[in-house]
């Protein structure tokens, strides 16, 4: 019994010895904490062609990634949550990147040669799959990055009701495919069935839809770009009747990329003209702006979400 009571005393004044003052003596994987955390605000520069990462007030962590080759850009961003990475756009060599939440390890997700046209929003389905905006049509990978052209009878790549220049793609609660573009926002279920009608802003000269997410409340927010930068909101069942000005300042947001919800729910949007993010909430009230000395050129913002 004394020579293993030695022998643990011993162990331990090895083990304490090994470690900095401070520093706890044994530290397992699931404690440490990971790179990008949930809130963390990804945003992407058009100019730097790389991917900002800020905390969820704004303030400067890291650039997670830099594009090799300045031809290239990097436009929007995604949450895959089965592998927990980032996921990105990337246009010049059309491709797919994906950057690990735990470690920030970088890795070409998808590099497809069918995938030649301008590459915009990408989403996870719930069930794995990717749908990403190309040119005027949304491809369908799996979650390995296998393309997939048949689904359930339904033809990928799928125009969806037509949206010109699809820009952002988000998946509502339910699964529904919500995609903007050029002039309208559509509602689709996911064997591409459309809810509703094709909404528009209403607003003279105010026509590309630059953004749209689901709220809280199940109504789709959505960024009108033009003469009049607004943000209305549309009900679930996308009726044009049911279109409503959520927030517009032109002091602030002129010319909206994107958008998407922090944890608290407010919006969140990026201007490329103000070189800024802009916070607001659901029923249109200002909050504040954010990144605004390392935010240069935004093409879209990202609010990492619990995972």
């Amino acid at each position: 019994m004394r020579s293993w009571s030695l022998l643990f005393i011993a162990l331990s004044i090895f083990l304490i010895a090994g470690c900095k003052p401070g520093e706890p003596v044994i530290e397992t994987r699931s404690s440490q904490a990971f790179l990008i955390k949930p809130g963390d605000i990804i945003v992407t520069s058009l100019t730097s062609d790389s991917l900002v990462q800020l905390d969820s007030d704004g303030n400067f962590k890291s650039i997670l990634h830099t594009l090799p080759v300045s031809t290239d850009s990097i436009h929007s961003v995604a949450f895959k949550s089965d592998t927990k990475e980032i996921i990105f756009t990337i246009n010049g060599v059309a491709r797919v990147g994906a950057i690990s939440v735990v470690d920030g390890s970088f890795r070409t997700f998808i590099l497809n040669s069918n995938l030649t046209g301008a590459l915009r929003g990408l989403a996870q389905l719930p069930g794995g799959d990717i749908l990403i905006a190309e040119a005027n049509n949304v491809e369908r990978f799996s979650s390995e990055g296998v393309r997939r052209t048949n689904v359930s009878g339904v033809i990928w790549p799928n125009t969806l009701g037509a949206t010109a220049a699809p820009y952002q793609i988000h998946i509502a609660e339910n699964g529904d495919i919500i995609v903007c573009g050029s002039a309208n926002v559509n509602r689709f279920t996911q064997n591409a069935v459309r809810v509703g009608a094709a909404v528009v802003s209403a607003i003279a000269a105010t026509t590309a839809a630059t953004g749209c997410i689901e709220m809280a409340n199940g109504s789709i927010a959505v960024a009108f770009s033009g003469t009049t930068d607004t943000y209305r909101s549309v009900a679930s069942t996308m009726l044009q009747a049911s279109i409503a000005t959520i927030y517009s300042d032109l002091a602030y947001l002129s010319t909206p990329q994107g958008l998407t919800q922090n944890l608290t729910g407010n919006l969140l949007s990026a201007d490329s003209a103000f070189n800024q993010i802009v916070e607001f909430t659901p029923t249109g009230t200002f909050v504040r702006t954010l990144g605004g000395s390392v935010v240069v050129a935004p093409n879209a913002v990202f609010s990492v979400p619990n995972y």
